[in-house]
């Protein structure tokens, strides 16, 4: 049973061709997460994780947790560092040596000074 398009109007093609393009984009998705899943089921069948087998970071499946590769380990939260430069100008700002240097440490040793005389 074939549609006659030829007289269907320019905005009523268009929201056709959209739907179609949601339905296949659905498909498509629902696809790809049924066949992961096999491949997750198949790659622990044989003793080994999916991601070891593909060399990727994260692979997330509906109804699995995410598996991590043991290459990324979770990041240590670091503690506070102490300053370790004081601003001569201003004694409330300091610098811990870390990161980013701050303007008055940039102006400073533009100036021609050096981190040295700044040492807390």
């Amino acid at each position: 049973m074939a549609t006659n398009y030829s007289n269907w109007s320019l905005d009523k093609l268009n929201k056709e061709v959209d739907k179609i393009q949601r339905i296949i984009k659905s498909k498509e998705a629902r696809d790809k997460k049924a066949t992961l899943a096999k491949l997750v089921t198949v790659a622990r069948k044989s003793g080994f994780e999916l991601h070891e087998l593909l060399g990727e970071d994260t692979i997330k499946i509906r109804n699995h947790k995410p598996v991590r590769t043991a290459s990324k380990k979770p990041s240590k939260k670091r503690g506070k560092v102490a300053p370790k430069y004081k601003n001569p100008a201003d004694s409330s700002e300091t610098w811990t040596g870390r990161g980013r240097q701050p303007l008055w440490v940039k102006e400073f040793v533009e100036n021609g000074g050096s981190l040295d005389q700044v040492t807390i």
